[in-house]
């Protein structure tokens, strides 16, 4: 894993085999992200799952073969002092189709490069709301 950060945009570079959710609770630890945006990612992904939200429930599909990541973009919120990510992916399989979903898990295929947009002057948060059922995100300046 690398970064590096200027002007509050992160560059992340992760390696081969390493675990997406568990390196980016890294990358936020290391600079300080309290609230944040992921403004994009690409390179590729395997033994990940993806989610669909029925407006009931989640339905999970889980994927072995490796994919290549065209777009990763979401949210960086803290509750009770732990980073939560609200993360979208679209991948493509080898036969060249495009499909997304909420990101639950994956495993890092070759590298993946994503960019992280660091917020200073407002705090992001997530809340229960009862109607939906979600953690929903909660903005504050």
């Amino acid at each position: 894993m690398q970064s590096s950060e200027d002007n509050n945009f992160i560059m992340v570079k992760l390696s081969d085999g390493e675990d997406l959710f568990l390196s980016l609770e890294e990358i936020v630890r290391k600079h300080d992200i309290k609230a944040g945006a992921f403004l994009g990612g690409v390179g590729m992904v395997r033994e990940f799952e993806t989610g669909f939200w029925t407006g009931k429930e989640y339905l999970s599909e889980f994927h072995e073969a490796p994919h290549e990541l065209l777009h990763l973009g979401g949210s960086i919120a803290t509750v009770e002092g732990k980073p939560m990510f609200h993360i979208h992916v679209t991948v493509a399989g080898s036969d060249h189709m495009a499909m997304g979903g909420h990101m639950n898990k994956a495993t890092v295929a070759v590298l993946n490069e994503i960019t992280i947009r660091k917020f200073d002057d407002m705090e992001l948060t997530r809340e229960l709301n009862k109607g939906s059922g979600l953690m929903e995100l909660e903005i504050r300046s």
